[in-house]
């Protein structure tokens, strides 16, 4: 693959790996990718190869060892309260 071709990104996988996760959360995941891919590249050594690049598979891995931070009991909670704030 040249240098210049990116491998596309499955947006709607990752979307469907994230569900419940806050923003904060998938910050935290995406830069736990980018540092993975990092430290693999360094261990390869100097010279960039063109499998370099942060794939889906690299999102997805870094999502499965991500901890939501938010339970789905304070979800229900908070939407319970938008329901009974909304009727006043």
């Amino acid at each position: 693959m040249p240098a210049s071709v990116v491998p596309a990104i499955d947006i709607g996988a990752l979307v469907a790996a994230s569900d419940g996760f806050t923003p904060a959360d998938i910050e935290y995941a995406a830069r736990k990718a980018s540092q993975e891919a990092l430290a693999r590249a360094l261990r390869a050594d100097d010279d960039p190869s063109p499998g370099d690049e942060l794939t889906t598979k690299d999102y997805l891995a870094a999502l499965a060892a991500t901890r939501a931070t938010v339970s789905e009991d304070t979800v229900e909670e908070f939407l319970q309260d938008i329901t009974t704030i909304a009727r006043l």
